[in-house]
């Protein structure tokens, strides 16, 4: 049975106790972090054996987007049909649990990283402007990428890294930035990186692997271990010089 967790402050450790070591439930818990039960655009779920009273799973909404924390347990069923009547306009969980959907799927692999690679000393990494780092997004635009609005991403973005759930990190050339990593979601034990990008004109320089290098050490020094959701087939070099392994699948529904 699917049940409501907005009033449920320990929402959080539950999920971390059903999934410590999972991108998925760093997601979730990283939301619940930056934007707790009562606003408007978020809501909270904790899926539950009927029977024994065991935790099976986890859902959260920001806005129509949904994430999940599936497991073996999960009633994979029920979790379609509630999806179906929410409203839900993209869905993103673990790849190795099908959901029933009529609309579009994207699959792709889940890297991760628990090990520190030697770091590139010389090159000074940045935290960079909100903005600068937006306009670096959108100068990666391309078939199959479309940035977000300026506005609705300042505002994310800064609320986050204030309740140090998101961190940026960059490389500028000549004044400009040229290369940005940064992590869509962290927790205690986890984090997820996302928007590593490259300026166009500042490509082959190896500034990519410099700052995800220094990211990634940054935050396995932490003892966070470091997922990323790779493309199918993908940057499959680029990420395993850097260390990442792959380690499973995610999965992505769309309206």
């Amino acid at each position: 049975m699917i049940l409501s967790a907005n009033e449920l402050p320990e929402y959080a450790k539950i999920v971390g106790k059903m999934a410590r070591h999972d991108p998925f439930a760093c997601r979730i818990i990283s939301l619940f972090h930056s934007y707790r039960p009562g606003l408007a655009f978020v809501d909270y779920w904790l899926t539950r054996d009927a029977l024994n009273g065991d935790y099976t799973g986890a859902i959260a909404r920001n806005g129509s987007n949904f994430l999940l924390l599936l497991t073996d347990k999960t009633d994979l069923g029920e979790i379609s049909s509630f999806l179906r009547i929410s409203g839900a306009s993209g869905v993103i969980g673990n790849g190795a649990y099908a959901l029933d959907w009529s609309g579009k799927v994207t699959h792709g692999a889940v890297l991760e990283c628990h090990m520190i690679t030697e770091d590139e000393e010389e090159v000074k990494v940045i935290t960079p402007d909100i903005k600068a780092a937006f306009d670096l997004i959108v100068s990666c635009e391309g078939e199959g990428f479309q940035p977000p609005e300026f506005d609705s991403f300042y505002v994310d973005v800064n609320h986050k890294l204030r309740h140090h759930t998101m961190r940026l990190c960059g490389i500028e050339d000549n004044g400009k930035l040229a290369a940005l990593a940064m992590t869509v979601a962290e927790s205690e034990t986890a984090a997820v990186l996302g928007a590593v990008a490259c300026a166009p004109g500042y490509r082959r320089k190896g500034y990519g692997s410099i700052v995800v290098k220094h990211i990634t050490n940054a935050l396995v020094a932490e003892n966070k271990r470091v997922y990323l959701h790779r493309a199918q087939n993908a940057n499959v070099r680029f990420y395993q010089k850097l260390g990442f392994v792959e380690c499973g699948q995610w999965r992505e529904y769309h309206i």
